[in-house]
């Protein structure tokens, strides 16, 4: 089983809270930091078998954090956002494992938890695995609904939470979700630099165009539009 305790900021004194005879949402971390499968120690245990590894076997390695996914809507007081997913795309890479069970069409029920992914991140220590964490969440796309992600990148830019400053109160007195949009403007910026980019290119295509036909003639505007055409769907 697994065992919940709280750790205090001040005096670091662990406080046990309960014991649960089941693997909890969060054990990923524990099997990303020590290397040990906990679910096939569990299905062995329940076969009548002894575990694979003794308590001085397990060594710790690294930091990982969880983001738990949720189909909830974090402007909105989180509340439940069910409904069909349009479009998906899953971060992958070093150090990355996304435990899920959705896929494009698939549909968000409104009787059970808004549970529908866990993107857990692994990395050498704590600054690297939230650098990590901060990639995958941006490369996490979810369509049709409206999902965590982007409460999660907030709190990976949170100076409090990065520097290791929070506890059980953070979410109400050190982090706002508009504060953190107001403070980050990062994809106000990356979508500027993208529309500048494509007015780049798109003038450099035009710069390439032959203007005149073989032999010196002037070319007809309805081939110079036909070139243009063929140009920007490549």
């Amino acid at each position: 089983g697994t065992v919940e305790f709280i750790v205090s900021g001040e005096s670091r004194e662990f406080f046990f809270l309960e014991m649960n005879t089941r693997l909890q949402v969060e054990h990923p971390v524990t099997e990303m930091v020590t290397g040990v499968d906990l679910c096939k120690e569990m299905i062995r245990i329940a076969a009548g078998q002894k575990l694979t590894i003794k308590q001085e076997d397990i060594k710790m390695r690294g930091h990982a954090i969880e983001c738990r996914i949720s189909a909830e809507d974090p402007d909105n007081d989180f509340l439940p956002t069910p409904g069909k997913i349009v479009g998906l795309r899953i971060p992958g890479g070093p150090g990355i494992r996304d435990e899920s069970g959705m896929y494009e069409g698939f549909e968000v029920p409104i009787y059970y938890d808004p549970l529908i992914s866990k993107l857990v991140v692994w990395g050498r220590d704590r600054q690297d695995a939230i650098a990590r964490c901060r990639r995958a969440l941006s490369e996490y796309i979810v369509k049709g609904i409206k999902t965590t992600i982007p409460f999660h990148a907030r709190v990976m830019q949170n100076e409090h939470f990065i520097n290791g400053d929070f506890d059980t109160s953070f979410i109400d007195t050190r982090f706002k979700m508009e504060d953190e949009a107001r403070d980050r403007p990062h994809e106000k910026v990356a979508i500027i630099g993208a529309a500048i980019k494509a007015f780049r290119l798109d003038q450099e295509k035009s710069r390439t165009i032959t203007t005149t036909e073989e032999g010196g003639g002037v070319l007809n505007p309805w081939k110079m539009s036909g070139r243009l055409r063929s140009l920007n769907n490549r």
